[in-house]
């Protein structure tokens, strides 16, 4: 399922943003031509402008001035002396060319860009008109009379737009090819992207998997006592059923246990758990901790003892049931693991901005492999472990209600062999 998705996001992902990178591309090219072409007929208008003013001030036009002319500003020119061509036009321009030559007066005079090509002996200076031949796509022209002392020059200017347009050709085959590579790079950060986007959310798929199978296994197994002590009190003696009952009630309050638990975790996942902070003096806090731990610890002969600082400890603000909760799961961990005739030392420090707990034992210990492991849903270091009351949910439940105080919790070894639990919470503020 997830490799589909992957492959859905990866490509919704590579078409939005080659769409968004074509379209940018093509208002990109959109502006640069126009921007070009306004250029280009700017300078046009402006070698034109030159050219007529050049000849309005001579009375001799030489052949090779025009070549060098038309050569300079890649333009042909027809230079009509009233109404007979110079024999420049014969000479040097196609038959085809003669005729755009026409059409561009022609067209000048239509649209009143050229009052009239005929020389007027009234007029004074030169009137020029450059526009683009829409008819004739691909040129330039302007048509110009210069009032001469008899009659006038009629000048007529093209200018090809081919090589403009082969130039601008290979300007978008080079832009849309870095825009294409452009696109495989997106696609392949895509694949990437989405390749870490989707990987908590399988983790987290795969975790509740886990926890739904883990789930099922935990609540099978007392249900499954419950269901054989129920079918074999039928029949039973007296003595039998009342063993029998008792199984049922130990199993059902396991049960209970478990499902508490659950239910637990699953507001902590929704962000609803219950939050109730009020000031409290962890040194006493700890110290009723302790003693209500102390004859469970004597019925095992393990030794409990506490560490408190010598003088009054700070108030800090937290949840005082949830902290009880956090140490009962600290030391029934430890009182599991701990080896008759061993040692939990409880103890309390502080600092202006750290309030740190810690529960040491003497037992086993916890490879460091698997001190991050112990923090996940139903995560025995020992699945070998039977006892009843533990389902590896503790230490999970511990760490969401230290990070409800905006504190962490972490396993470190305990300096004489075993594992050592150290919650660090804040000291002295309000987290309402």
């Amino acid at each position: 399922m997830f490799k589909k998705l992957h492959l859905q996001l990866t490509a919704f992902c590579a078409l939005v943003t080659g769409a968004i990178l074509l379209a940018m591309t093509c208002v990109c090219l959109f502006i640069l031509h126009a921007d070009a072409s306004r250029q280009s007929f700017l300078s046009f208008e402006k070698n034109v402008a030159s050219a007529v003013s050049y000849l309005g001030d001579q009375s001799i036009v030489s052949h090779q001035w025009l070549l060098k002319l038309e050569e300079n500003y890649h333009l042909q020119i027809s230079i009509s002396d009233g109404d007979s061509p110079l024999f420049f036009d014969f000479l040097n321009h196609s038959e085809a060319t003669q005729k755009l030559f026409e059409k561009a007066r022609e067209k000048a005079v239509r649209e009143g860009r050229i009052s009239s090509l005929f020389g007027s002996k009234n007029r004074k200076v030169a009137e020029t008109a450059a526009f683009s031949m829409k008819d004739e796509k691909g040129y330039y022209a302007a048509v110009s009379v210069i009032p001469k002392k008899q009659g006038s020059l009629r000048v007529v200017a093209l200018y090809s737009l081919a090589g403009e347009k082969a130039a601008r050709t290979r300007q978008n085959l080079l832009i849309f090819g870095v825009a294409l590579i452009a696109l495989i790079f997106l696609a392949a950060f895509s694949w990437f992207f989405t390749r870490r986007a989707l990987l908590p959310v399988e983790e987290n798929r795969r975790r509740q998997t886990e926890f739904v199978a883990a789930a099922s296994h935990e609540l099978r197994s007392p249900l499954t006592v419950i269901l054989s002590s129920l079918t074999a009190m039928q029949g039973a003696p007296p003595e039998k059923q009342r063993q029998f009952a008792a199984n049922i009630q130990e199993e059902g309050q396991r049960m209970n246990r478990l499902i508490s638990d659950m239910l637990a975790l699953a507001n902590a996942d929704n962000d609803s758990w219950s939050f109730r902070p009020s000031e409290a003096e962890p040194d006493t806090f700890l110290l009723d901790v302790y003693e209500r731990f102390l004859p469970r610890f004597r019925e095992k002969d393990i030794r409990l003892e506490i560490e408190l600082p010598k003088t009054a400890a700070l108030p800090v603000k937290w949840d005082g049931d949830r902290m009880t909760q956090v140490l009962e799961i600290l030391l029934d961990n430890a009182l599991t693991y701990a080896p008759a005739g061993g040692c939990v030392c409880l103890s309390l420090s502080q600092t202006p901005d750290k309030t740190r707990i810690q529960a040491a034992d003497n037992g086993p210990g916890i490879p460091d492999s698997q001190k991050e492991k112990i923090f996940q849903r139903f995560y025995r270091m020992d699945p070998a472990h039977h006892d009843k009351t533990h389902f590896g949910l503790g230490l999970c439940i511990a760490k969401e209600i230290i990070r409800l105080h905006k504190g962490q919790i972490r396993v470190q070894d305990a300096p004489g062999g075993g594992a050592c639990f150290v919650v660090l919470l804040p000291s002295g503020q309000d987290r309402r």
